[in-house]
């Protein structure tokens, strides 16, 4: 209906010859209605245009109870022209003048009208209440009268939420209500209904996140076919740029190579892309058939590109397909847009940035207008008709914005109206609303289906030479490095190294993997493409640090080599990874050395001020463009995402491209040489190496494998007898994979990133080496003579004791060497060692701060079985002895994990406990009060909803600087304070956690990412009973109960489990724990606990015996962690 009355739709109406009810005739265009703003404190009858069909009310002998000629009288009135608009007592002072008494009081009158409107099939009688009398206009089609009777008859409750009042209406008259919230209390008060305060609800497992009621009308809105369709978004692409780079790289000539090389006309056009068109309506399919290939290759035992690229392609359409599904549920409906002045709008949408999958820019946004549009043309004798029309626009996002305080996050799209689309828009009656629905933009599937393309367009001898890069089964062999080329020394580097760490001294392992790097650069191959070199390592072990110093020794900064022609492509799978290293790379290279790409996608505006130097814009605009054919020539470094690098693919600026080009352009100018001419005593040559010598991917653990192969597409040359690419990943596959929301995607490979899979495929080295670097299931599968844990991480081939295939870094620069302790024999074969200086001030400081968050609540206290005897090296830690030393602090809390209906976001599945996001708050509150600033704080969990929750609190307290976000926010993020609330408490819902990906319990790389983030102090809050469940949290959990750092709620059933201690085997990483055991039979402790854990026991009477026994118990870890 619409929201105000200035204008009303004037009809006539006409007798229906099969019934006495009233008929409309054809409608006439609205004219304006005058004295409108004296109309008084009343209900309004009127009849609308809805939906090109006009809804009148019926008056007839059941539902009035007048009788025939009362009824009769009144029809003929109503008949009347002008009565477009008419109140209930004007109808009855008509009826009184014309026939000289009142046809019935102005209740009965009133109450028998709503009456009729409601137990019939004519819905679409507005009635209109006015409030006060000078305001009336402020309210428009509240329907007073069937609010009252739908809580006054048959409900248990005298008092109701305002949601709950929407979803009993909704529910009846399958139609929302339409009123703001004011409006509607402002209702309800003057009916004396109670209103109570909304509060959160459980829900189902699979409920979104408010419990919000669509009328079935609205939805089938979005499905009815469209007379006008328009696009509003503005075009931003690289077409031109990319055709015209494609010509002018390197100048198109004719082509006169040998025969049988010939046919190089291609590469002087771009690239086109993999076609692919959206199926904007394919989330309101009802029915969807999931129809497999017929056949979906085993990627760990396939060796086929034609299998491996079909199978890629089958798992990219089941993602995207998926994600249009998941896009659905963020559906608006009767939402209003705030157009602005930059030919933009913005749409209001709370939480929208905390729902997953996430908006991004260049997202599709089909917007609908609930009003058709009225278009008025003249008709066969010059009569102005006008025919109502359903309307499409479609729009792109060009920015997202979160709220600040009180805001809602809001997405702002396109809105690029010409002046006759803005006047039919337009309507003075009413603000316009739209049915809104947002459909994930094609750049995904179409840059890997372009370069799954390009794979299977390779001939047979092309596809041989990448199989060893794709599907490595032998290590490569390199000449070793001499004596003289084994310095990793950065000192000579120069540049502006202030706020960098590159001249800091690499430890073996990182010096290792740059001598790798160097030695596979000074010995190049030429026949095939080697197995990429990979460099591992948990956060804070230096990975990028490492990445940097390799890029200068590969560009010959540190000798300052002037003569060295590398090139680099350097990418990310994310814009703030490529955005981090082209800030890293700025204290080693000049400016005009850097190339920054972005997408014409993704306007300049939205890209931070650091990046914009590095980047090429068209002039007096924000978008982004590529440089010109000269400036290519100065950069050393070209950064890009990996799917952006699909943009190089497109413009044929490839080192297959360039190399033919260069052939074709030399073969050219040969032939126009006359015989005997030389330039300078020299032959015509051209440069043998290759445009990017080295492709370097960070974070590779988070790229799938299509994502990966788009700047693969750029770099392979795959013609044999041609220099090749050195390709290195780095990353970490114990922490985040891609993320992937089709099961089924997952299922066929789709989830597991390219580093996980060669690390896990077979290859023969050498010398000697294991199968994988991640290793055997259990230590059991350790076998032949001279096995160790350590064959399990470093995964190499030895020629004269050169690695030549993968490093892991095991020394840790970042926080306490009591966080590595459990992530270090949880997820890294008890290898790892802390490096960092621990300055006694600065710990100090944080101890005194933790003191402060351990007054709030007492230490846990449950008693264990005195030890047999101090013979057994292992007493020790069945006992708790407090570490008052370490910045560590757990606080259990049984608190109830529900799905919750919150006022943000719709459509986004999630849980909340109210218990944690307390406990959470009031921790943060300690903190600060003890003198810590806000901004050092984090806090994580690993539900949207919690995070809304403890956002929520926060803000009510004015942190507004406390960072407070999901795991997936925290990757790659280091902050001196990390709160992490488990929020899981029941049990039950683990299982659906595992399958849906989401959770810290049955998911070790989120809860390796959640404990490896902090720098200073970290602190768990969680639901003891549910953590003993899991086979991680319980290791986690005996690991604070020996060491003292216990605090909150115990272990209901301690007293059952307790005595399992003295028969437990200790073990020092959680591989050699059998996954049947129960409890307490098998207790984790790492190499690292034992030997920083410092206790005084009376049972073992003296200090000195307690240090002999960490001595002893150390010593051959030790020995092989300390193999340098």
């Amino acid at each position: 209906p619409p929201r105000s009355i200035a204008y009303t739709p004037r009809v006539t109406l006409t007798p229906s010859p099969s019934r006495r009810s009233l008929t409309p005739s054809a409608p006439l265009p609205p004219q304006r209605t005058s004295g409108h703003s004296c109309l008084p404190s009343a209900f309004i009858i009127s009849a609308i245009v809805r939906q090109n069909r006009l809804l009148l009310l019926t008056l007839n002998q059941d539902n009035m109870g007048f009788n025939t000629e009362t009824r009769n009288k009144l029809t003929d009135i109503l008949r009347e022209p002008g009565n477009g608009i008419l109140l209930y007592h004007n109808l009855r002072q008509k009826y009184s003048q014309r026939h000289g008494k009142s046809p019935c009081s102005k209740k009965f009158l009133r109450d028998a009208l709503l009456h009729a409107n409601f137990n019939k099939d004519w819905p679409g009688v507005t009635i209109g209440y006015g409030g006060r009398s000078n305001a009336p206009s402020a309210v428009y089609a509240v329907w007073t009268y069937s609010i009252t009777c739908l809580l006054t008859k048959g409900q248990q409750s005298n008092s109701f939420t305002l949601e709950e009042v929407r979803m009993l209406y909704g529910r009846k008259h399958n139609q929302s209500l339409p009123l703001n919230d004011t409006s509607l209390t402002d209702i309800l008060r003057s009916e004396n209904v109670s209103i109570r305060p909304r509060a959160t609800a459980p829900l189902g497992a699979t409920s979104i996140l408010r419990d919000s009621y669509v009328p079935q009308y609205l939805k089938d809105h979005n499905r009815h076919p469209t007379a006008l369709q328009w696009s509003v978004s503005k075009k931003r692409n690289m077409d031109q740029v990319i055709s015209l780079l494609a010509k002018d790289f390197i100048p198109a000539v004719p082509c006169t190579c040998t025969p049988g090389i010939s046919g190089h006309g291609g590469i002087y056009e771009p690239n086109q892309p993999f076609p692919i068109t959206p199926n904007l309506r394919f989330a309101l399919q009802t029915t969807i058939l999931d129809i497999s290939p017929s056949k979906v290759a085993d990627l760990d035992e396939t060796d086929s590109l034609q299998e491996y690229a079909d199978t890629f392609r089958h798992t990219v359409k089941l993602e995207y397909e998926e994600q249009m599904r998941l896009f659905e549920h963020y559906s608006l409906y009767q939402h209003q847009l705030k157009p602005m002045t930059n030919n933009t709008a913005r749409i209001l949408i709370p939480g929208i940035l905390d729902a997953r999958p996430s908006l991004s820019i260049a997202d599709i946004v089909l917007l609908r207008p609930i009003q058709p549009i009225v278009m008025y043309q003249p008709d066969y004798h010059g009569r102005l008709t006008f025919t109502p029309n359903t309307l499409e626009i479609q729009s792109r996002i060009v920015d997202l914005v979160r709220g600040r305080k009180d805001e809602p996050d809001s997405v702002v799209i396109s809105w690029e109206l010409d002046i006759g689309q803005t006047e039919l828009l337009k309507d003075d009656r009413f603000l316009r609303e739209y049915n809104i629905r947002f459909v994930p933009n094609e750049s995904f599937p179409q840059k890997c289906n372009t370069a799954l393309g390009w794979l299977k367009g390779l001939s047979k001898p092309q596809q041989q030479n990448v199989k060893d890069l794709l599907f490595p089964v032998v290590a490569p062999m390199v000449k070793p490095l001499s004596h003289d080329q084994m310095s990793c020394d950065m000192s000579g580097l120069a540049g502006d190294f202030r706020s960098s760490d590159v001249l800091k001294p690499l430890n073996e392992a990182q010096a290792s993997f740059v001598r790798m790097i160097r030695a596979r650069t000074l010995d190049p191959t030429f026949e095939s493409t080697r197995p990429a070199c990979i460099l591992t390592g948990p956060a804070g072990t230096g990975k990028t640090k490492t990445l940097i110093a390799a890029i200068a020794d590969v560009l010959g900064l540190r000798k300052q080599d002037k003569r060295n022609k590398n090139r680099i492509l350097l990418c990310a799978p994310s814009h703030a990874a490529a955005d981090v290293l082209t800030e890293r790379l700025t204290a080693i290279l000049r400016r005009d050395e850097i190339f920054r790409m972005y997408s014409s996608s993704r306007p300049s505006t939205t890209v931070s001020g650091k990046m914009l130097p590095f980047t090429v814009t068209i002039p007096g605009s924000d978008t982004f463009t590529l440089p010109s054919p000269e400036a290519w020539t100065k950069f050393r470094v070209v950064i890009c995402t990996c799917m952006d690098a699909h943009i190089l693919y497109r413009a044929q600026i490839t080192n297959y491209a360039i190399r033919t080009k260069r052939q074709c352009f030399l073969s050219y100018i040969q032939s126009k040489t006359p015989i005997g001419l030389n330039f300078g005593g020299s032959e015509v040559s051209c440069s043998k190496e290759p445009f990017f010598s080295h492709l370097f991917v960070d974070e590779a653990g988070q790229a799938t494998e299509p994502e990966v192969l788009c700047p693969m597409s750029v770099v392979l040359d795959p013609l044999p007898g041609e220099q090749k690419v050195e390709i290195a990943l780095i990353g970490d596959p114990r922490q985040l994979s891609p993320r992937i929301y089709s099961t089924a995607a997952v299922m066929h490979g789709l989830g597991r990133s390219f580093m996980e899979r060669i690390l896990k495929r077979p290859v023969d080295c050498i010398g000697r080496g294991e199968s994988h670097i991640l290793g055997p299931d259990t230590l059991n599968s350790l076998d032949g003579p001279g096995s160790s844990l350590l064959d399990l991480i470093r995964y190499y081939a030895k020629i004269d004791g050169q690695e030549q295939l993968t490093i892991f870094l095991t020394e840790n620069y970042r926080g306490h060497p009591s966080f590595l302790m459990m992530p270090s024999a949880l997820f890294y074969y008890d290898r790892l060692r802390s490096a960092k200086n621990l300055g006694l001030d600065s710990l100090s400081y944080w101890i005194e701060r933790l003191r402060s968050v351990e007054a709030l609540t007492n230490r846990v206290e449950m008693a264990v079985e005195a030890p047999a005897s101090c013979e057994d090296n292992m007493n020790m830690y069945r006992q708790v002895h407090r570490q008052d030393k370490w910045p560590i602090h757990f606080r259990a809390v049984k608190g109830k994990d529900t799905s919750v209906s919150l006022d943000t976001f719709t459509g986004t599945d999630s849980w909340q406990n109210s218990e944690e996001a307390d406990t959470a708050v009031e921790i943060v509150d300690a903190l600060i009060q003890s003198g810590v600033a806000p901004i050092k704080i984090g806090v994580m969990s690993p539900f949207r909803g919690q995070v809304v929750a403890i956002r929520k609190r926060c803000r009510a307290k004015h942190y507004h600087d406390v960072n407070v976000g999901t795991i997936e926010n925290f990757q790659g993020v280091e902050q001196d304070v990390i709160i992490l609330s488990l929020t899981r408490s029941n049990p039950a819902f683990v299982e659906n956690d595992v399958k849906r990906r989401m959770g810290l319990f049955g998911m070790p790389k989120q809860a390796n990412v959640a404990l490896t983030r902090a720098e200073n102090l970290f602190i768990v809050i969680g639901n003891p009973e549910s953590m003993w469940e899991d086979q991680l949290w319980r290791q986690w959990l005996l690991f604070c109960f020996r060491n003292g750092l216990w605090y909150g709620e115990g272990l209901e059933e301690w007293d059952s489990v307790k005595s399992g201690f003295n028969d437990a085997n200790f073990v020092e990483m959680l591989e050699q724990v059998d996954d049947e055991s129960n409890d307490t039979d098998s207790v984790v402790v790492s190499t690292m606990e034992k030997i920083h854990r410092v206790h005084s026991t009376d049972e073992c009477k003296s200090e000195e015996i307690g240090l002999n026994v960490q001595k002893a118990s150390a010593e051959g870890m030790l020995a092989r962690i300390c193999h340098d």
